[in-house]
């Protein structure tokens, strides 16, 4: 109930309160609280005063420097725009996204309220518009290469890591609630220093899919591959793998591997299989090959550039023991495109292949891009699994 209101219902039950015996006070008072959500101390102090007085009185603290009123809405388009991303994410995007809102309602001077306004005071904000996000848990399709591991060693090295090149990989198996058949994956591979995340869908998860997948992703990074660390599944850890990082007349590509069961070894890919693969295309099972190319025409097109080049996010930058507790310390939230324009490690030439792609992309035309093909995605999902069922 807001102050305005619980004056008025306080000014309504006053005469009757003042005037009723203790007993009766305290059912009232009882009422009241309930009514109000406020604490029986306070409702006594108010009930004790004249109607005057309580019609006089303010709310406590700081009166709102920011209308609701005015600024939701153009939050709530924003934040959905976003891919409704934290806060302090989102903050640190307005300067990569007001550049672009062709919104005629968003004026300078809302915008000038949105660049000063605080993350906690927008955070307040998105409080309002955030819902409980509920999921369905994916199933593992990891399937051990006893064989192979011997050949591939463990990686190590990811704490001294310092420069892009060096990746992690995993699978996302769109399997739905059984693992049994044939069904569509993602290929995800994200940079460790600077989070460039790619991602590729395939139809069967054999070794030479999997080696096509990284021959296009090469091709595709704004930087050199140096490394590869995967799970110890058989889709990585096998020949044509082997093949891929040790082909003959191209610099080598270090191939290691995390422990068995240990999913934090892969940890900077483990959270971008929910981010960049499960937000997008759900739990859905995909058992239809014609699927595929959709699906790698959203992620080549819309999702990756949009979350590559206008998607902040945070990376840990000390971890510090103190007694039992582990304190993290964040840096700046950043887009992977930022992170490569500051590395001393790419290449003139390389930094301006990225500025030229930069510069041709326009976040809201990405994410309106995005909805529609996603429309049209799962509007031939839904007819492919009609033909099944018939």
């Amino acid at each position: 109930m807001s102050y305005q209101a619980t004056k008025e219902y306080l000014v309504a039950i006053l005469s009757r309160y003042q005037n009723s015996k203790r007993k009766d006070k305290t059912v009232m008072l009882n009422e009241a609280a309930k009514v109000t959500s406020r604490h029986r101390k306070s409702l006594i102090r108010l009930l004790g005063e004249s109607e005057e007085v309580i019609a006089r009185k303010k709310p406590s603290g700081r009166h709102p420097k920011y209308s609701r009123d005015l600024l939701l809405p153009h939050i709530r388009r924003l934040w959905i725009a976003m891919e409704r991303m934290s806060a302090p994410r989102m903050k640190a995007a307005f300067r990569d996204w007001f550049p672009f809102n062709d919104d005629p309602e968003f004026t300078p001077q809302i915008q000038l309220m949105l660049e000063r306004m605080s993350v906690s005071t927008l955070e307040r904000f998105l409080r309002l518009l955030r819902g409980e996000l509920r999921a369905n848990k994916g199933l593992s399709t990891t399937c051990p290469a006893r064989y192979m591991k011997n050949r591939v060693p463990i990686n190590t090295l990811d704490r001294n890591v310092d420069r892009p090149g060096f990746t992690q990989a995993d699978t996302v198996a769109h399997c739905g609630n059984s693992g049994a058949g044939a069904f569509a994956n993602t290929l995800t591979l994200t940079d460790i220093d600077s989070t460039w995340t790619e991602n590729r869908a395939l139809f069967a998860k054999k070794g030479h899919d999997i080696r096509k997948c990284f021959v296009d992703l090469k091709l595709t990074l704004p930087f050199d591959l140096l490394a590869i660390n995967v799970d110890s599944g058989s889709e990585f850890l096998n020949t044509p793998m082997l093949q891929f990082t040790n082909s003959p007349g191209q610099k080598q590509i270090t191939f290691t591997r995390s422990r068995p069961y240990k999913k934090n070894d892969n940890c900077y890919v483990e959270q971008k299989n929910f981010t960049h693969v499960r937000e997008l295309f759900g739990y859905e099972r995909i058992e239809d090959p014609r699927l595929i190319e959709l699906m790698n025409d959203i992620y080549k097109t819309c999702w990756n550039p949009l979350q590559n080049f206008f998607m902040p996010s945070f990376k840990l930058k000390e971890k510090i023991r103190v007694g039992a507790k582990i304190v993290k310390k964040y840096d700046a939230p950043q887009t992977a495109y930022n992170r490569l324009k500051k590395s001393s490690y790419l290449t003139e030439e390389q930094k301006e292949r990225l500025t030229r792609q930069m510069l041709v992309l326009n976040p809201f035309k990405l994410k309106k891009d995005l909805e529609v093909k996603l429309k049209n995605f799962f509007e031939e999902l839904r007819k492919s699994k009609i033909r099944e069922a018939s």
